[in-house]
């Protein structure tokens, strides 16, 4: 199968974001055309076309990056700069560990004047058993009751978790297969064994199976479940989705959060942090950053009831069916607020990222069918806070951690619109 992986947006326009001095040739590792002949040099062939898919930075610190070489983009490489006293050493590191494994020569490439280590897929600065997991071996073969032959790498986060659909001789999915550096992946499989823990078996809401865990190659195994990405259903069903997705909330939000680590995404400090990288990242933009803080930091709600919240409620967990949703990846689950999940998701329906835009009318009614679905809807007041919150600490600081050019063209309306929902200027229905 050929491999995919979770992306976000290319890169291809100038990237929006004040110097660093720490990573002075940062906007090199950010353009498509100067990584690819980079790429090209350092392996001794042309490549063909190179494009960004995900990009982690932290200023001052380093930045990482995975693209897609070729033109059928078969070929994944990741990347990560590191301030110039430290690369030599990484590289050596990584090198030596790369041999240690058995790996080919050319697995891992440095090139001394961006400071930058990459590393040629299923080569990676912190997981081991990428090959095994994309090419699965015969022990693996039975983990699902059903023969799993062949994978397709559905997301990829170097140093942190490769997920893979995993299919049997005919390209039927048998399960799901994530692996995870250290004990994360036990981890996964407890907290979704804890979410499910007495679930209706028949309802509006459903989770996949934990399969089990294998500790030897740091696997988390999870049965597939039915549907589309919200992101991928027709426009105007988006309102049908959106009130099941709040009938299946509903029922989530009402679970035990006994043991479940605390929500602290939006809450007051996180906010701050927020506020202080996007004004590093974008000076010109510190006014309405400021003002924005000052006032989600003055108008913060009081501490309430915990609810069990998915913690990454994005459009790709969303799987949408006949019979309502099924929420999927479940590792970031968590106790606090309902509006924090529900305030985040009317953000993206009211303040879309650009592309995922749908007419004001839709997005009204979607919005509306999500609450009338919920059925202890939190208060107006809690819900514009929140989703004020989500513009800045998941929209705005997210963008400059990811490089996600789009977004950064759009932060100023991004900022100015979560002010105005912050001050109550302006309604969320």
């Amino acid at each position: 199968m050929a491999p995919g992986v979770g992306v976000s947006s290319p890169v291809r326009a100038a990237v929006e974001l004040a110097p660093d001095p720490v990573l002075p040739r940062r906007d090199d590792l950010l353009d498509d055309r100067t990584v690819g002949a980079l790429l090209s040099e350092l392996l001794g062939q042309p490549l063909g076309a190179c494009t960004r898919v995900r990009a982690k930075y932290r200023r001052g610190e380093s930045l990482r990056a995975t693209y897609r070489i070729g033109s059928d983009g078969g070929l994944l490489v990741s990347a990560r700069m590191f301030p110039a006293a430290k690369a030599g050493i990484q590289f050596l590191r990584a090198r030596d560990a790369a041999v240690a494994q058995g790996a080919a020569a050319g697995s891992v490439l440095f090139d001394q004047e961006t400071h930058t280590v990459f590393w040629v897929f299923p080569q990676d600065r912190k997981l081991r058993g990428l090959g095994r997991l994309t090419t699965p071996p015969p022990e693996l073969r039975d983990v699902f009751g059903a023969p799993w032959t062949q994978s397709e790498l559905m997301a990829y986060t170097p140093e942190k978790a490769a997920t893979v659909r995993c299919a049997d001789p005919r390209g039927r999915t048998v399960g799901f297969a994530k692996l995870q550096g250290g004990d994360e992946g036990r981890r996964s499989v407890d907290t979704l064994r804890a979410v499910r823990r007495g679930l209706p078996e028949h309802g509006p809401l459903r989770l996949p199976d934990a399969v089990g865990y294998l500790p030897e190659q740091h696997l988390a195994l999870f049965s597939p479940e039915p549907g589309r990405p919200l992101h991928q259903v027709e426009r105007a069903v988006v309102p049908q989705a959106m009130a099941a997705l709040g009938a299946a909330l509903s029922v989530l939000h009402a679970r035990p959060t006994a043991g479940f680590a605390p929500f602290t995404r939006l809450e007051p400090g996180q906010v701050a942090a927020a506020g202080h990288l996007v004004r590093a990242a974008r000076p010109d933009l510190a006014p309405v950053t400021e003002a924005l803080v000052d006032e989600l930091l003055a108008t913060a709600p009081a501490p309430g009831p915990r609810s069990l919240l998915h913690g990454d409620l994005h459009p790709k967990n969303v799987l949408v069916h006949d019979d309502g949703v099924s929420l999927v990846d479940l590792d970031q689950a968590g106790a606090g607020p309902a509006a924090a999940e529900l305030g985040g998701t009317l953000a993206r329906l009211r303040c879309p990222r650009p592309g995922d835009e749908i007419d004001p009318a839709t997005a009204a009614a979607a919005a509306e069918a999500l609450l009338a679905a919920y059925d202890r809807t939190p208060s107006a007041a809690d819900l514009r806070w929140h989703a004020a919150a989500a513009l800045l600490v998941e929209r705005a600081a997210r963008a400059v951690g990811r490089v996600d050019v789009p977004v950064l063209h759009d932060l100023e309306r991004v900022l100015a619109t979560a002010l105005r929902w912050a001050q109550r200027d302006e309604d969320l229905g």
